[in-house]
């Protein structure tokens, strides 16, 4: 094996999905990843794209995002040194489900599906890596749902205060591996949930626009039984009888 070799099975041994995987796998698998680089803010792949690739982070972050149906961006995962994207999407062979950008210089390994799926036939044993890997995914995601769902409840009730301290409370960033799943998710989940602010400003401004109508309907109620007033017979009648009395009570005098 030359020393170019040797190098990418190195970094491959950082790697989740390949953590105490056997030389033979490894060094099958070094033949066939290619080492890329990639600027801040580059686009590894976006949502609905084909899934043809696996990309195994050696240095840098990136962030796994979709979006909502105004178009804003909604931050799902922090992917960092060590762990693997895209690799649901390369398995069931499905478009992608979010899409993958950068947050600073990325250094990847990238194995295409075709060259993933000869190596799994090969070494049945890489499937076990691969199932430890969604696995550490699924947690992520059982975690985020339970967050969400707790969240949602409190911003359903009109609790908006709960969920603006939950978000304050959290520091978007670059996270660590380190750091727990209930931490990591509480950042991602705040990028979501700053919109409860612009859901609680405009519901205010409601209040301030259907207080404003309630008013001018009232006062156009208001003309309107004047309105009213003025035309019906008594007051016709009354009408007459002061016009009657004004008369009468200049000619007396």
């Amino acid at each position: 094996m030359n020393q170019e070799l040797t190098d990418i099975v190195k970094r491959l041994r950082t790697v989740d999905f390949f953590r105490g995987m056997p030389d033979e796998i490894l060094a099958d698998l070094a033949e066939r990843v290619t080492l890329v680089e990639f600027e801040s803010g580059a686009v590894l792949f976006n949502k609905g794209d084909a899934g043809d690739a696996l990309y195994l982070i050696v240095s840098g972050w990136v962030k796994v995002v979709t979006g909502n149906t105004e178009g804003e961006e909604l931050m799902l995962n922090h992917c960092g040194p060590g762990e693997a994207v895209g690799e649901v999407a390369l398995i069931d062979g499905e478009p992608r489900s979010a899409g993958v950008v950068t947050l600073m210089p990325l250094k990847a390994l990238v194995l295409r599906r075709q060259d993933f799926m000869e190596v799994l036939n090969h070494h049945p044993g890489l499937a076990l890596g691969v199932m430890q890997g969604l696995a550490s995914k699924i947690r992520l995601s059982t975690t985020y749902i339970e967050k969400a769902i707790d969240w949602s409840q409190h911003v359903a009730k009109g609790d908006y205060h709960f969920a603006m301290d939950q978000i304050n409370a959290e520091h978007p960033a670059v996270v660590t591996r380190s750091r727990s799943d209930e931490a990591r998710v509480g950042e991602f989940l705040s990028s979501f949930f700053r919109m409860v602010e612009g859901v609680k400003q405009r519901e205010e401004e409601l209040k301030r626009q259907v207080q404003e109508l309630t008013i001018q309907i009232d006062e156009a109620l208001r003309k309107q039984e004047v309105e009213t007033l003025k035309n019906s017979d008594l007051f016709k009648r009354l009408k007459e009888a002061r016009d009657k009395f004004r008369q009468e009570h200049k000619e007396g005098s």
